[in-house]
């Protein structure tokens, strides 16, 4: 199930889509040349990403929430909010792991109560799963609820 939602959109439609999203916004007199490297520069950006994904940042992007909509994104913007977009696949993908391993765990830890990690010890855990902190969030797209 993880592999149908995570499958990649395809580069044809993730151009297309780049391509409404960048529609309102003020087009300079750029040459097809320069189009073309920007077009590879967008599907580098996003290419592993799924559509629903893609179509979910851009919404963003556009949305009444997002107080940088009315400037052009660029790449890095749209992949930034997709990457949170997949997030709960990731998330799934360590609790299905942690399922997966949690017999041989129980066998080491019998009836240990559980503990609450400090806010040093999440940070700590995140980066050693390779999760950006908490600043990258706030610091991306505000401060959530």
């Amino acid at each position: 199930m993880v592999g149908a939602i995570s499958e990649s959109a395809s580069p044809v439609w993730i151009l297309a889509r780049v391509a409404a999203l960048l529609s309102p916004y003020y087009e300079k007199d750029t040459s097809q040349a320069v189009r073309e490297m920007e077009a590879e520069d967008w599907l580098d950006a996003l290419q592993s990403y799924p559509d629903w994904a893609i179509t979910a940042a851009v919404r963003w992007w556009k949305g009444a929430e997002n107080l940088d909509r009315r400037k052009r994104p660029m790449e890095g913007d749209i992949a930034a909010r997709a990457w949170i977009e997949t997030s709960v696949i990731r998330a799934g993908e360590i609790r299905v792991e942690m399922f997966d391993r949690r017999p041989a765990l129980v066998k080491h830890v019998p009836d240990e109560p559980r503990q609450i990690l400090t806010a040093e010890a999440r940070a700590a855990l995140a980066d050693e799963l390779g999760l950006p902190s908490m600043e990258f969030y706030t610091k991306q797209f505000g401060a959530t609820q």
